[in-house]
């Protein structure tokens, strides 16, 4: 008998397993981690599968089994060889998100977890009928759906019937697997859960130490640990006996990973059920993803009011066009001004939320809110100081590249806007008009290290400062009772981003932030500062209508054949050089083409190029080629596997199946 073996490391170009002789003395099966020999010293590989046929070249044994029981069940290599084929990407990659190393080397570190300390459990907190409802049509016995969406309002409680949830699968020997968007919120989460349900959780994501991550793994795939809370990497845990996936705030970009494999969640999950039916699944949010919405149309169960004497805040609009004509020419509106003054008077906390996307701007009038827009594509041009050597405004769509003018074409004005807000400029603002203010910063400047974010966390929870200033991190799910207040410095740096997502990206980001504020009895405001007041996006913020912003959103996506009504995948293709990035492009979307035609002569599948949005990227342009299917044909799969090798295993060529943008 002879084993294939998977290491965690690239063996050749066109090589994904080595095979070794099976001695017959050892019994094995997939999934088995085992010694081998390669290259004059002892590692160890994965079995990937066993055969009985002999090789045409010399094998060596296996030295022996590192592990007695296989260390990833059926389930999981079923996964691992799906992630690998859906997503393009070398199975040793993939095989990396399921081991961490030294658990894989047969060398896990000793323990440096803290002494597990008793936690005492918080007293249940007592369910609102519709919470019960919602919790009753979850855990209902015999109930032939598996996968249920809770759209609640900000503040409506979503997080209790988690709880409940939770605890009830708990009680039935399950494990339960919770998921958060972002690492910020772990803190949060983790405290709130294990003290409602008195037990302690493994926590899963990128920043934990080798040590801290080997001792997780070991806890969960010993079946020693019930509860796991982690960000988008944990659904990968080895589980023994999953029985409940929770997704809070669903909507979240941050559920697709940005390297291969670039995965995303929802469709990680719909695969793991497929292969798992047992397990059910959860997601959750205030502002759901137009996909998961039409999707689950027959499973989504609603909370429309906030909890106990909670209100939604008002939502004011600032015209920032009448601030520069009455001579004001800070970020602040007089309206922000006065109303931080008011909170801080009052003793209560603001926050200051900077929508920032990119690092490219775009070119607002400041007198008529004119933007200048690409006359062949009629969205957002994008002003690029240095890309081409000289200021340049360039269509992400088509490629159009012009230069930025000096006065305004409409109104024939001299105040051209190139808008670009830092949370720095905004920080050194704030401390010239309210110097005795104490002011936290929250951007990866500031959470670059591993506690970070917690650390800011908790000391505006427990008000050591008087407003918090942040980017998207901060909009995301945190419960801050002190926070009346809530500032949109500049909304108008997200309404112009070329995507077809853009409108859906910024209702869910305006939302979600103004939800941070009021979530204690007293009525919360937010001030949103702009120079589109009439965005139709932000008359929907305005009046929390999220019911017929979703109607508008997939109207218009079905006119165009955008996602949930077509497939998408982009490859991004990089060069140093401009010139050779062209030809690369012009040369795989040829071949694109050619093959499309082979596979579908009706062909459907439509394939375009043009310059990204940041053009040009760690000194290396940037060109993509977008696949669009609105067939149920799987065409872009069956195009995608007949282009050359090469092309999959260049560096420069990064392919992206079902992209969260197109840009």
């Amino acid at each position: 008998m002879y084993a294939e073996i998977l290491l965690q490391q690239k063996i050749g170009p066109n090589q994904e397993t080595l095979t070794y002789k099976i001695p017959e003395n050892l019994t094995v099966q997939t999934g088995h981690l085992v010694a081998i020999s390669l290259r004059n010293r002892i590692t160890s590989g994965l079995i990937w599968e066993t055969h009985n046929q002999t090789p045409k070249f010399k094998t060596i044994e296996i030295k022996e089994l590192i592990n007695e029981q296989p260390i990833l069940s059926k389930p999981q290599i079923d996964l691992i060889k799906w992630l690998s084929e859906y997503y393009f990407c070398p199975l040793h990659k993939v095989l990396k998100l399921f081991i961490p190393k030294k658990v894989f080397l047969g060398k896990p570190p000793k323990s440096r977890l803290k002494k597990e300390e008793q936690i005492i459990r918080s007293t249940p907190k007592e369910l609102t009928k519709n919470q019960q409802e919602i919790f009753a049509e979850i855990t209902k016995e015999n109930n032939s759906l598996n996968k249920f969406l809770i759209h609640g309002i900000t503040g409506s409680g979503k997080t209790e019937i988690y709880v409940r949830v939770a605890n009830h699968y708990i009680k039935q020997n399950h494990q339960v697997l919770i998921m958060v968007p972002e690492i910020s919120l772990t803190p949060q989460t983790i405290e709130y859960f294990e003290k409602a349900l008195g037990i302690k959780a493994a926590i899963i994501h990128s920043k934990l130490s080798e040590g801290e991550k080997c001792q997780f793994w070991k806890k969960i795939h010993d079946n020693e640990i019930k509860l796991v809370i982690g960000s988008r990497s944990s659904i990968f845990a080895p589980f023994q006996n999953l029985g409940m996936i929770i997704v809070d705030e669903e909507h979240e970009l941050s559920y697709k990973q940005d390297n291969a494999p670039r995965y995303e969640i929802h469709k990680v999950i719909e695969k793991m059920q497929e292969l798992q039916p047992q397990i059910k699944t959860v997601y959750g949010s205030a502002t759901p993803s137009i996909e998961t919405a039409e999707k689950f149309q027959k499973s989504t169960l609603h909370l429309k009011e906030r909890i106990g004497d909670s209100i939604l805040p008002e939502i004011e609009i600032i015209d920032m066009r009448n601030e520069f004509h009455r001579k004001n020419f800070s970020i602040f509106s007089d309206r922000l001004q006065e109303e931080i003054a008011y909170t801080l008077n009052k003793k209560e906390q603001t926050i200051l939320f900077l929508n920032r996307r990119g690092s490219a701007s775009s070119i607002v009038c400041r007198d008529c809110g004119y933007k200048v827009q690409c006359e062949n594509c009629e969205i957002p041009m994008t002003y690029h100081m240095k890309t081409f050597g000289s200021p340049s405004l360039i269509c992400h769509h088509c490629g159009k590249i012009s230069t930025p003018p000096l006065i305004c074409p409409e109104c024939k004005g001299p105040n051209i806007r190139f808008l670009g807000i830092g949370t720095q400029r905004i920080e050194a603002d704030l401390l010239k008009m309210f110097p005795k203010a104490k002011v936290l910063r929250a951007d990866k400047d500031t959470t670059a290290t591993k506690h970070g974010f917690e650390k800011i966390y908790k000391d505006f929870r427990e008000h050591k400062a008087d407003i918090l200033i942040g980017t998207q991190m901060i909009a995301k799910g945190l419960d801050l009772p002190k926070v009346n207040l809530v500032g949109v410095v500049l909304a108008d740096i997200g309404l112009n981003i070329p995507d077809f997502r853009t409108n859906e990206r910024n209702f869910q980001l305006m939302t979600q932030v103004a939800g941070r504020s009021g979530r204690s009895s007293q009525k919360g405001k937010v001030l949103i500062q702009t120079y589109s007041p009439d965005n139709f996006t932000l008359a929907y913020v305005q009046k929390y209508d999220y019911e017929n912003f979703f109607k508008y959103e997939i109207t218009q996506r079905k006119l165009l054949n955008q996602p949930p009504f077509s497939k998408l995948a982009k490859i991004l293709i990089q060069n140093v050089s401009l010139q050779k990035c062209k030809e690369k492009t012009t040369k795989l979307e040829n071949i694109l083409n050619k093959l499309a035609q082979e596979i579908d002569k009706k062909n459907e599948l439509e394939i375009n190029s043009y310059p990204a949005y940041i053009t040009r990227l760690r000194n290396k342009y940037q060109y993509i080629i977008l696949l669009k299917d609105p067939s149920t044909k799987n065409l872009i799969h069956k195009t995608l596997e007949k282009i050359p090798k090469e092309y999959i295993i260049d560096t420069e060529v990064k392919i992206d199946i079902d992209p969260i943008s197109i840009t």
